[in-house]
């Protein structure tokens, strides 16, 4: 696990080269500055048997992913012995990143994944990601930058 302020990239199935894990969570510390979102990438072999869903719902919280006050996390959870990919969305950002969006998003990283490129699959899933968060200038936090 490599930590980068509040952002964690765990890489417990180890697909992720340690250099490009170190970039992921440059990401996401860049996201968090630059928005206060926060991004976190685990990867984990199997759910053991567990649903993606609850899974990842339980391990974001967990982990408390977001502020409290604006619940604007995210988390790129991969399990490459089960083949499931899930993206776990904060109430605060869902209006942001739909579920037909978070789907899209996951559908590019597929070809990757299938590629056996689990790194670069991830790394496109982040950036598309950090995309959709700072396309939408009329949140609150660049207003306070403006004044």
């Amino acid at each position: 696990m490599f930590d980068v302020g509040l952002m964690r990239v765990q890489d417990k199935a180890n697909i992720i080269p340690a250099i490009d894990e170190i970039a992921l969570a440059r990401e996401s510390e860049a996201l968090e500055k630059e928005t206060t979102d926060q991004l976190a990438i685990v990867t984990v072999p199997t759910l053991n048997g567990e649903k993606i869903n609850d899974y990842s719902l339980a391990l974001a919280r967990s982990l408390r992913l977001g502020r409290a006050d604006k619940d604007n996390g995210v988390m790129i959870l991969v399990a490459p012995n089960d083949h499931a990919v899930r993206i776990e969305v904060g109430y605060g950002l869902e209006n942001l990143l739909r579920d037909e969006v978070a789907g899209k998003i996951i559908r590019d990283m597929v070809p990757l994944f299938r590629a056996n490129q689990p790194a670069q699959a991830i790394a496109l899933g982040e950036k598309e990601i950090i995309g959709v968060l700072n396309s939408d200038k009329r949140r609150p936090q660049y207003f306070k930058k403006a004044a």
